[in-house]
């Protein structure tokens, strides 16, 4: 049996850093939330830039926050997994995405698995996923998933629902491919301290970040395998007629 089957059901903190309501953005994290849900049990926590925004802005320093907001970075911090997704504003995510994050913990994330998503007019921002979201979450020291969700204005219909099926793909593929490295996010909270501990050491011995091996603080299991992935990936396909 799977971890995933076996233990609680994730805590997963989703992250839209659409600024409007209704968003694509929104619509884009929801509909990876669903497929998620559908592949496994989950326990979400939703953080919408719609609606904590303009709480953000004035603060710069964390205990300057609203309470709402220090709630919503302490689930951050405490989550078995993250799906984060923005718009795109001047080739990069937005202002208010970056200062939210700015305000995380420094060691919080390590090997945290996290699912990058966003939206943006047209197919040439997709490189926003690789050229900004990667790097911010490397610098976490976070698992980023190997496979992004990158939306076009063109997969919405005009009330901001998905009817894209090649987005739809995407969506059901990047789940598929996450599945695997999701089975070892359970065991976040027990990795936890030990993390929090050698980060704070390399800290005061070298002065900076060390690089966590997985090895000294991952569960020991075997790799696990891609095949329940591409079952899900496949069971999605409708079989092609065979011409006599």
């Amino acid at each position: 049996m799977s971890i995933l089957n076996a233990q609680k059901p994730l805590n997963i903190v989703a992250v839209s850093g659409g600024l409007n309501n209704p968003s694509k953005t929104e619509a884009l994290v929801q509909a990876i939330i669903d497929e998620l849900g559908e592949a496994t049990p989950i326990h979400v926590h939703f953080i919408k830039f719609s609606e904590i925004g303009s709480l953000l802005g004035g603060a710069i320093y964390r205990n300057q926050l609203p309470q709402r907001v220090q709630d919503d970075l302490a689930a951050v911090e405490a989550a078995d997994a993250l799906i984060v997704g923005t718009p795109v504003y001047r080739a990069s995510f937005t202002g208010l995405f970056k200062h939210f994050f700015d305000f995380v913990e420094q060691t919080a994330l390590v090997d945290v698995p996290v699912l990058l998503a966003a939206s943006g007019g047209s197919e040439r921002h997709a490189l926003v996923l690789e050229h900004q979201l990667r790097p911010l979450f490397s610098f976490f020291q976070a698992q980023t998933l190997p496979i992004g969700v990158y939306a076009t204005d063109r997969d919405f219909t005009p009330e901001y629902t998905i009817h894209s099926e090649l987005l739809r793909d995407r969506i059901t593929l990047a789940v598929a491919r996450a599945l695997p490295i999701l089975e070892w996010a359970p065991a976040k909270g027990q990795r936890a301290e030990v993390v929090k501990e050698k980060s704070q050491l390399a800290n005061q011995n070298l002065g900076i970040n060390k690089q966590i091996e997985q090895e000294e603080v991952l569960p020991s299991a075997a790799v696990p395998s891609l095949d329940a992935a591409e079952a899900r990936l496949h069971s999605k396909k409708a079989p092609k007629s065979q011409v006599a």
